[in-house]
């Protein structure tokens, strides 16, 4: 009797609903499904589904063992994939926010999976750059350091940023020279930066509170707002390139700059040893290296890598 095969089974028939569609899901037979998971219940001496001729529903027993057995199929799947004669494969999954996957870490993702046709990837869109994370995810992007120890956190590019405001918005209300100007402004914020926004230069380092009309935590959203002329925001340096050539957006306070960011890949300590987690990490290293020249992607670091990123240490504390 092969458990974990039962277990598999179990887990196909609870997920699907039937008997058949899991015995198609596995390609056997239905027969084959009915033994299985009456071995199962046979050697953990419970009944897991209630049955009728038209459907199946877990019982109490079933529900109870359903997390437990996801979990064990989980651990066993990643205890083989971390053989060490293991070759790059395997499953992986990955929380990243949109804006950032769609400018830059989506088309790296597809080279990665294109490099290695073994690796199977669980692409999951988060919709902030935060440090959460779920602890059975091999990666997640995000901007900020983790908070425990057993998270590891592999920087990889800069994020920089700046205040925007469309040409409209500036003739009806004025351009700031000075960030304690944004008070009299129409500010508009995402959730990423927060309500207090901070700003260093030769002036000084400022702290500004602002009070928003508008609070989103996605990036084209806040643009989108921005371009309309309905308040003034800061904004990710990579969204805003096209707009700038085109005038559609002028860049506000240049003298008085917002802290850059960095993208870091947050990895739990138990992950690391999986080797499609090592190479990818190792692949987008090489690929987001500022000291390599001559593709789309490394300009992208080389626009972040910008004369805004020689910024104070104490500001960065403090964010």
């Amino acid at each position: 009797m092969d458990t974990l095969a039962n277990i598999r089974t179990f887990l196909a028939a609870a997920r699907l609903g039937s008997f058949a569609a899991a015995a198609r899901s596995q390609g056997i037979a239905p027969s084959v499904v009915s033994k299985r998971i009456s071995q199962l219940e046979d050697e953990f001496k419970v009944t897991l589904f209630h049955r009728s001729t038209r459907e199946i529903a877990l019982t109490v027993d079933g529900n109870r063992m359903l997390p437990h057995c996801e979990k064990l199929l989980f651990q066993f799947d990643e205890l083989r994939d971390v053989r060490p004669d293991r070759k790059v494969g395997g499953h992986l999954r990955i929380d990243a926010p949109g804006t950032v996957t769609s400018r830059i870490f989506g088309p790296l993702f597809s080279e990665f999976l294109a490099i290695h046709p073994d690796v199977d990837m669980d692409l999951r869109l988060i919709d902030r750059l935060t440090d959460q994370f779920d602890q059975d995810c091999d990666i997640t992007i995000g901007t900020r350091p983790s908070r425990s120890a057993q998270i590891n956190d592999f920087p990889l590019m800069p994020y920089s940023n700046a205040t925007y405001a469309s040409p409209e918005y500036i003739a009806a209300h004025g351009e700031p020279k000075h960030p304690d100007e944004l008070a009299k402004h129409t500010c508009l914020v995402s959730l990423l930066y927060g309500n207090t926004w901070h700003f260093y230069g030769d002036a000084g380092d400022f702290a500004i509170t602002v009070q928003p009309r508008l609070q989103v935590n996605d990036a084209i959203i806040l643009r989108e707002a921005v371009r309309q002329g309905l308040g003034l925001a800061v904004l990710p340096s990579i969204l805003v390139e096209e707009d700038l050539r085109t005038g559609r957006l002028k860049r506000l306070l240049p003298d008085f700059r917002p802290p850059p960011l960095w993208l870091k890949a947050l990895v739990p300590s138990h992950k690391l040893l999986k080797p499609n987690v090592r190479t990818l990490l190792d692949f987008l290293h090489e690929r987001l290296s500022p000291n390599d020249s001559g593709s789309d992607r490394q300009w992208l670091t080389r626009v972040a890598l910008d004369e805004d990123l020689a910024f104070s240490p104490s500001v960065r504390e403090r964010t």
